[in-house]
């Protein structure tokens, strides 16, 4: 009777590492999806980063596009009042008043669309930052859920520990 006894306690204990070891694997696992969200995490950042750089730039061009359309507005209007002053040559300065105003409106239609694409990297930005926070969300829960596993893996160990010493 104390043999079966001993016996039972000795599968106990068998069964205990064996949680025990369960329980470490899925702490390692833990760890290793709380790493995964994190270099997700990073990537999305560095995307959002990427993406903002890109912005900027687009936006420059914008505001140079948006340059010369003033300054070609500018030209226009210039070539419209030398027609006027100089009536012999009002053919010639019509003219040159129209191909400054077409290259006006060609430059505002390239200051358009940079702005177009400069919205839609900003999007692209939003967008990139949302995935950062919703991959460091994920990082943060994987956290906890690693620190949960520790801490029955703790628990486990101390009663493990406590049922040796008895």
């Amino acid at each position: 009777m104390a043999q079966d006894t001993l016996t039972d306690s000795k599968r106990g204990e068998v069964q205990d590492i064996r949680d025990i070891d369960m329980l470490r694997f899925a702490v390692d696992e833990a760890r290793q999806e709380a790493q995964n969200a994190r270099q997700y995490a990073q990537q999305a950042q560095n995307l959002a980063r990427q993406a903002q750089q890109q912005t900027r730039q687009v936006h420059h061009q914008a505001q140079l596009a948006q340059h010369e359309a003033n300054q070609a507005n500018q030209q226009a209007q210039q070539a419209r009042q030398q027609a006027l002053v100089a009536q012999n040559q009002a053919q010639q300065a019509q003219s040159e008043a129209d191909r400054a105003q077409n290259q006006a409106q060609q430059a505002q239609s390239e200051a358009s669309q940079s702005n177009q694409r400069a919205q839609s990297a900003q999007d692209q930005a939003d967008q990139a930052t949302q995935l950062a926070q919703q991959a460091e969300d994920q990082a943060s829960r994987s956290q906890d859920r690693a620190i949960q596993w520790e801490m029955q893996l703790h628990q486990l160990r101390q009663q493990a520990r406590q049922m040796q010493s008895r």
